[in-house]
């Protein structure tokens, strides 16, 4: 062989030459694939986190709108209980006036209360003064009484105050005489700046929205749009066309009917009034944090996979100017032996938690259970599994399960102090420790200091049935020293899944031990 025979063209017709080019062609797909892979899965993390926050600042928004109506609407009641004490004709006594004054100062939301009689006359108000010939027949919520028999509570689309100019939602109730015919309305207005100002409190970005929603679709408030929006319909909108029809309560996206802009919405419908709350994120600032996140992380992956092809090029050409030396061949094998020994160190972690997997679990067992004969020293095992985990992902999916697991691996590995000591992810959502040289009592306080950790950590789990609702787990340990007798391995892990058998049967959540 000549010396041009070993240039990188020479090179691509030997069998080693090819199976390099192979080699690197699929280890560049691989890492791009991986790349790709590891982005669109952080997107999809991005998307369902802004899900969950906007979906539990809806519900939060709803208990609190729930609350305050709930307040005006227990007010408004008690008004009309006093004023049917008075009689039949609803008058208004000096003493009812100042009562419902008093009423008025205690409550924040409430802008005023009012009673009408059936002509929509001023009978009485928490304000300073009636006004003369003043009738409020005309408004909506008067009309909806009069012909209407029902006496609950009626709240109306928002309206501008005639004695103060203020925007106000009105709460209404329909009074009846002796004979349940029409007598007038006794009404609470509540001050729309309220919710103005308890939304400002929340720190979002300059497109995100909160909402206040009547049911028959009317806009009550939405930050930060102006008051124009008020009132306006949104029977055309998702909202009210598929996500209030699936559920009372949820996340989804869609393109607003008010600004047209595409947000991450949560919803929630209150139990006890006809009002929605909505909370909205703007997908594009949602976008943008994300793009800003992972640009570091694409750049980094963009450089990885071009320092691997320029390495692979550079081999490549090494090996081709070295192919006729048995010397240059050896340093090849060595370089590949180097990689197939990390390789092989890889295979022995589990890809999701980073611990040692089932196969280093299976030979560190049966290397401490060797020295343990040798020295005389006990060994202890302690086998672990997460109580009700399937009901965890058929409640939050299999990418918060995922998460979940990690976060219980971490945890457990933070436990064990002791370099020889091994946590390891054993399958599914059982874990297991290797503790050499630990006696049962020091094994009893890893495994309830295990237990404790996670409980402690407090990962929401609304479908557990212990209390608090929390992820916890159970474990099972157990001790020996070993006699060098075959099998032993395998009879330690029955002992300690026995024992954690017994810790599932005596209520989770708890540590067991196997003498």
């Amino acid at each position: 062989m000549d010396k041009k025979s070993g240039g990188p063209s020479s090179l691509m017709h030997t069998p080693l030459g090819r199976s390099m080019a192979v080699f690197l062609l699929l280890t560049g797909m691989a890492v791009t694939a991986v790349s790709v892979w590891s982005v669109w899965k952080s997107w999809q993390l991005m998307l369902t986190d802004r899900e969950n926050d906007a979906r539990n600042l809806s519900v939060s928004l709803a208990r609190q709108a729930e609350d305050a109506f709930l307040q005006v609407d227990i007010t408004l009641t008690d008004a009309v209980r006093q004023l049917r004490l008075n009689g039949a004709d609803y008058a208004a006594t000096p003493a009812f006036a100042r009562q419902i004054k008093e009423q008025h100062g205690k409550l924040p939301q409430l802008h005023g209360l009012f009673i009408y009689d059936s002509r929509g006359n001023w009978i009485a108000t928490s304000g300073n003064y009636i006004p003369a010939k003043a009738s409020n027949a005309d408004r909506k919520y008067f009309i909806w009484h009069r012909t209407h028999t029902g006496t609950g509570v009626h709240i109306s689309q928002v309206i501008r105050s005639r004695s103060t100019g203020d925007l106000v939602i009105p709460v209404s109730m329909r009074l009846n005489d002796q004979a349940g015919n029409f007598a007038g309305v006794a009404l609470a207005t509540v001050k729309v700046d309220y919710f103005r100002q308890f939304y400002g409190h929340y720190s979002l970005g300059e497109k995100d929205v909160l909402g206040l929603i009547l049911a028959d679709t009317s806009v009550m408030y939405v930050r930060p749009l102006p008051d124009s929006f008020i009132n306006r319909s949104l029977s055309a909108s998702p909202l009210f066309r598929t996500a209030l029809r699936q559920s009372d309560s949820g996340s989804a996206t869609w393109r607003s009917a008010l600004d047209g802009i595409e947000r991450i919405y949560g919803y929630a419908r209150l139990d006890q009034y006809p009002l929605i709350v909505t909370a909205g994120y703007d997908r594009e600032r949602v976008k943008a944090e994300w793009l800003e996140a992972n640009l570091t992380v694409a750049v980094l992956n963009l450089i990885q996979l071009v320092v691997i092809m320029v390495m692979g090029m550079f081999m490549l050409r090494q090996v081709g100017a070295s192919v006729r030396n048995q010397l240059e061949l050896t340093q090849v094998r060595d370089e590949l032996t180097t990689i197939n020994h990390t390789l092989q160190s890889l295979a022995l972690l589990d890809g999701l938690t980073g611990l040692a997997n089932r196969r280093q679990f299976d030979a560190l067992l049966e290397q401490g259970l060797q020295r343990s004969h040798k020295t005389g020293e006990p060994l202890s095992l302690i086998m672990i599994d997460i109580d009700f985990f399937k009901r965890y992902n058929d409640t939050y999916g299999h990418v918060a399960g995922d998460i979940c697991l990690k976060k219980v691996g971490g945890l457990l590995k933070g436990t064990t102090h002791r370099s020889a000591d091994l946590v390891a992810r054993y399958g599914g959502e059982e874990f297991a420790i290797i503790l050499p040289f630990t006696s049962e009592p020091d094994a009893r306080k890893v495994a309830e200091r295990a237990v404790r950790t996670i409980a402690e950590s407090g990962i929401v789990h609304e479908a557990t049935e212990l209390t608090p609702e929390v992820v916890t787990i159970s474990a099972g340990y157990c001790t020996l020293i070993s006699t060098g007798q075959a099998g032993e391995a395998q009879r330690l892990r029955e002992r300690a899944d026995k024992a954690l058998y017994e810790a599932k049967r005596s209520g989770r959540n708890r540590a067991h031990g196997e003498t």
